[in-house]
């Protein structure tokens, strides 16, 4: 049986570390993380996890009434009840995401807007270690990004769609938006389509315009590349 290449697709919800109007480097929390490791040559999913941080979302009482998606909060309670989605430590969902790494031979974790993801979790991090630690992903493993994966591969098609529907930056010069949702609309031809804002769901959208970039068979920029593994 062959043996394909395989990435993990990673996607954090967040609250305020300290009361801000909108997110900032630095001072997100991490309460819900959401995984699904793909086989981008035959489009398999291979396995999803979905973890609520116990620390924050039940030790941070407060903070959590910050979260960007604080309206979703008895859902979450209602599905932790009937056993969706997992309460874990952090440190355990950290030591899922290192050990389904080495087992699987990941060869990417990607996010969308990867800076954030990454940021939320260094913090989250430092937090819960008084500093002592800072960076929350292994080493062995490259931080890509979908959000400009896409933009290096995109089709004169997604430039039209986003024209024709007024998604557009408000740069002096507009440029086509990236965002997970307005992607995925574009993808699955669902112009309704409203994105889940819960990590595991939100993953599972990001794997589709994962597996849409290596569709393309376009060489993706290195600006995809946060973080090159080190050895």
């Amino acid at each position: 049986m062959a043996n394909y290449q395989r990435d993990m697709v990673l996607d954090c919800e967040t609250c305020n570390l300290t009361p801000t109007e909108k997110p900032e480097p630095g001072n997100n929390l991490t309460y819900d993380i959401g995984t699904t490791i793909i086989e981008p040559a035959t489009g398999n999913i291979i396995e999803q996890k979905s973890f609520v941080v116990e620390e924050i979302f039940f030790g941070e009482a407060q903070r959590m009434q910050s979260a960007y998606y604080a309206n979703k909060l008895p859902q979450y309670f209602e599905e932790i009840a009937n056993g969706t989605r997992e309460v874990k430590s952090f440190f355990e969902v950290l030591n899922y995401i290192a050990t389904a790494c080495k087992q699987h031979n990941i060869k990417a974790i990607i996010a969308h807007n990867a800076r954030f993801d990454v940021d939320a979790l260094n913090t989250t991090l430092r937090y819960l270690t008084g500093l002592d630690y800072i960076r929350a992903l292994p080493d062995s493993v490259e931080i890509w990004d979908s959000m400009k994966m896409w933009n290096a591969v995109k089709p004169k098609a997604y430039t039209k769609f986003c024209d024709a529907n007024g998604y557009k930056t408000k740069h002096k010069t507009p440029r086509d938006r990236l965002t997970a949702e307005i992607i995925y609309r574009y993808l699955s031809g669902n112009n309704d389509f409203v994105e889940r804002h819960t990590a595991k769901e939100d993953t599972d959208i990001e794997s589709a315009i994962v597996f849409a970039c290596y569709k393309t068979h376009k060489r993706m920029k290195e600006a995809r590349v946060l973080y090159q593994a080190k050895a």
